[in-house]
């Protein structure tokens, strides 16, 4: 009976089944100018949080997502780094910052998620490795990071594949819930920054999968 359930709800586009269960399906993205205009002071608390985990002269990747930009102004103008970016409002947002030098991926550019994707971008990301990498995602959970477009789930993938350490920041309405494409598993994830109104069960479990998991008020 709970099998049939979950077959139906998932038919409906309300759940996305996975080993042992399933999972809440995290609503289709809004587009990124309104994300950017949403939670303001939670982003740039998370922000503010990330931007103490980047050291100088490192290559570092970031990606795409609203939370992303605020990170790009809130990293330290003097800091010597390297920032590989997917998303043209990350570059603009590091356009003041003469001690960090930025690098565009091309590709095609996907209008609702500010970011680029498809063959060239991730052709593109061959020329990198990441020391550290600040992962944009919508959803993520105990199963891992997810997203809703099948070409920016592997065009994540390949960034992954090419960093060594890997943060998520995350407001709390996104963990414990999944996009319809997995990005890979939770393993991959090292430290996940994320809102302290976010469920404290699923913050057990991912802790459990050995990801380090700091808790960060709206207001810092």
């Amino acid at each position: 009976m709970v099998r049939r359930d979950l077959r139906e709800l998932a038919e409906a586009g309300e759940c996305r089944r996975v080993y042992g269960g399933a999972l809440r399906l995290q609503p289709d993205a809004a587009h990124i100018h309104a994300r950017m205009g949403e939670n303001i002071a939670l982003k740039n608390a998370l922000a503010s949080h990330t931007a103490g985990l980047f050291k100088a002269r490192q290559v570092a990747f970031i990606d795409t997502g609203s939370t992303n930009i605020a990170l790009a102004t809130s990293l330290p103008r003097d800091m010597p780094l390297t920032v590989v970016t997917s998303s043209p409002a990350v570059a603009v947002a590091l356009s003041d910052a003469s001690q960090i030098e930025t690098i565009m991926i091309g590709g095609r550019l996907d209008g609702a998620t500010g970011g680029v994707i498809g063959s060239v971008a991730v052709q593109s990301l061959q020329h990198y490795r990441f020391d550290l990498c600040s992962l944009g995602v919508w959803a993520i959970s105990a199963e891992g990071p997810s997203v809703w477009d099948p070409e920016e789930a592997a065009f994540k993938r390949e960034v992954l594949s090419r960093s060594e350490t890997v943060v998520v920041m995350a407001e709390g309405s996104k963990i414990g819930s999944g996009g319809r494409f997995p990005v890979a598993p939770l393993d991959t994830v090292h430290t996940l920054i994320v809102s302290e109104d976010a469920p404290s069960d699923e913050l057990s479990r991912m802790n459990a999968s050995g990801v380090s998991i700091l808790k960060v008020p709206a207001h810092d």
